[in-house]
């Protein structure tokens, strides 16, 4: 499903990674660190793909 969200509509992927990782920030979802470094790298990815960059 990631794959395919990131395909099909980036933004929209972008905005859920996002959302998940504010409201982590804020304390209102309590995850592991490797969950949210997981996110990160996702939102990286995803960023990296909106705008067009090959890593």
């Amino acid at each position: 499903m990631r794959k395919r969200l990131m395909e099909t509509n980036p933004n929209s992927f972008r905005k859920l990674v996002q959302t998940f990782l504010e409201a982590s920030g804020r304390g209102y979802w309590e995850t592991s660190e490797e969950n949210l470094e997981k996110l990160r790298v996702l939102y990286s990815e995803v960023e990296d793909k909106i705008e067009g960059i090959d890593r």
